[in-house]
């Protein structure tokens, strides 16, 4: 078949369905249509009311809140209990015990590396110090971090000694070392 045809048979189908299909009429034919009955409207509302009910019947009361049983945000939270009636019951964790005498933390210092440099007969060395603050050189007897002083440098090993007495020893880990 050609496009010629195509159109012709698509025209002939389109002029059928026209022709077949009747438009809505406005004319009346003399007879008043009813008003509708308000039955029907009372039937409605009471069906609304039916369904209005069966859903507040199915509807779930409202539960009291309860403490959650963990803590997603903080690790090691709550623990659970067994009391007599065999029901679990939590426990917020108990407040760690104070200290007597407080704990003062060392220095967040790290040795880096040792340079050596001979000097005559003797040995001079200094260590190379890492802190927050940045990087230090030092040798024997200066002061590190307020009252820490350097109080012995090793070949792999630095004392640092508080005024009270106290020795922080560091070490260089391998990795440094080679």
């Amino acid at each position: 078949m050609s496009w010629k045809s195509y159109a012709a048979v698509s025209g002939a189908t389109v002029l059928a369905g026209w022709l077949a299909s009747t438009p809505p009429s406005n004319t009346s034919d003399g007879t008043a249509s009813a008003p509708r009955q308000p039955a029907a409207r009372a039937d409605a509302a009471s069906d609304i009311e039916r369904e209005a009910e069966r859903l507040r019947v199915r509807v779930q009361p409202e539960v009291e809140y309860a403490q959650p049983q963990r803590n997603p945000f903080r690790f090691g939270g709550a623990r659970p209990n067994v009391d007599r009636g065999g029901d679990l019951a939590f426990t917020p964790p108990s407040a760690p015990p104070a200290a007597a005498v407080p704990v003062v933390a060392p220095p967040s210092v790290k040795l880096s590396g040792i340079a050596e440099d001979q000097k005559g007969q003797q040995m001079e060395r200094t260590a190379i110090l890492s802190s927050p603050s940045g990087v230090m050189l030092v040798r024997e007897g200066d002061p590190v971090l307020g009252d820490y002083r350097v109080g012995r440098i090793e070949s792999e090993a630095v004392e640092l000694v508080k005024d009270d007495g106290t020795t922080l020893r560091l070490t260089l880990s391998k990795a440094n070392s080679q």
